[in-house]
C-alpha cells in the first residue's frame, strides 16, 4: 500500500515550488495545506530539505523519461544517445535552475540518490521501465561518475579509449559546470535560457568532435 499521506505531502510542496518557488516552502506552510500539524510532518520527513527534495525530483522526470526512451534505442551509438540526453538534460536543468541547483550544486546535493530511490517508491509508475544501467546513471548525484559510465560503453566498444573517456567526462562535466554556476542566482528570461543552454550544450559537443576520430557519427534525430 502507498504511503498515500506522505505522497500528498510531497505533491503539495511540488505545487509550492512550481507556484511560489523554494524560498516559499515551510513545513508549517504545507502542514496548514495539508490539514494537519507541522508535527506530523515531522514524522514522514527528518527536515524541510529532504521535504524539499523529495518534491524537486519531480522536476528531473522529464529527463528520466527521456533517458529511459533513448537508452532502449538501437539504431542509436551510445556516442550519439549521449549527446542527445546532454542536451535534455541542460535544458531541463536551466529551464528549471533553482531544483537543479538544489539537487546537484547545493550543500543537500549528497540527499540525492536516496531521495530519488525513496520518491519512485512511492512514484514507480517510471520505474517499472528501469533497467540495471538506467538505474545507476538515475540515482547518482555525480555528474561526472554519471557520464564516465556512459562513455565506458564507447571505450568498451573501441571508439575511444578508456583514458580518453575519463578524461572527457572530467572536461565535459566542468564545462556545463562553470556554464550553469555562471547563471546562479539570476532570473532568465525564455530567450536567455535557450541561449544558455544552446551555448553548454554547442561547448560540449565540440568536445566530443575533438576527441572522438573523424566519421564517427554525433549527430541523431531524437
Amino acid at each position: 500500500m502507498k504511503p498515500l499521506r506522505k505522497i500528498r505531502y510531497i505533491e503539495i510542496t511540488s505545487e509550492i515550488l512550481q507556484q511560489e518557488g523554494i524560498e516559499s516552502v515551510t513545513i508549517r506552510k504545507v502542514a496548514e495545506r495539508a490539514g494537519c500539524t507541522s508535527a506530523v510532518l515531522y514524522k514522514h520527513f527528518e527536515n524541510k530539505e529532504h521535504l524539499i527534495m523529495l518534491a524537486s525530483v519531480r522536476f528531473l522526470e522529464p529527463y528520466i523519461i527521456e533517458f529511459i526512451r533513448l537508452s532502449s534505442r538501437e539504431d542509436l551509438s551510445s556516442i550519439q544517445i549521449d549527446l542527445l540526453l546532454w542536451k535534455c538534460f541542460i535544458e531541463e536543468a536551466f529551464r528549471n535552475k533553482p531544483y537543479y541547483e538544489l539537487m546537484f550544486f547545493s550543500d543537500h546535493r549528497d540527499m540525492l540518490e536516496d531521495c530519488v530511490y525513496e520518491y519512485y517508491q512511492m512514484f514507480p509508475e517510471v520505474q517499472r521501465r528501469f533497467d540495471g544501467f538506467s538505474a545507476s546513471i538515475i540515482f547518482s548525484n555525480n555528474l561526472q561518475e554519471r557520464e564516465l559510465l556512459r562513455l565506458r560503453r564507447a571505450a568498451h566498444a573501441g571508439v575511444l579509449s578508456l583514458e580518453d573517456a575519463t578524461l572527457l567526462s572530467r572536461l565535459t562535466v566542468a564545462v556545463f559546470n562553470g556554464i550553469f554556476t555562471q547563471y546562479s542566482g539570476v532570473t532568465m528570461t525564455d530567450s536567455q535560457i535557450r541561449s544558455a543552454a544552446e551555448e553548454c550544450y554547442q561547448l560540449i559537443y565540440t568536445l566530443f568532435q575533438r576527441f572522438l576520430p573523424a566519421g564517427v557519427p554525433l549527430d541523431a534525430t531524437p
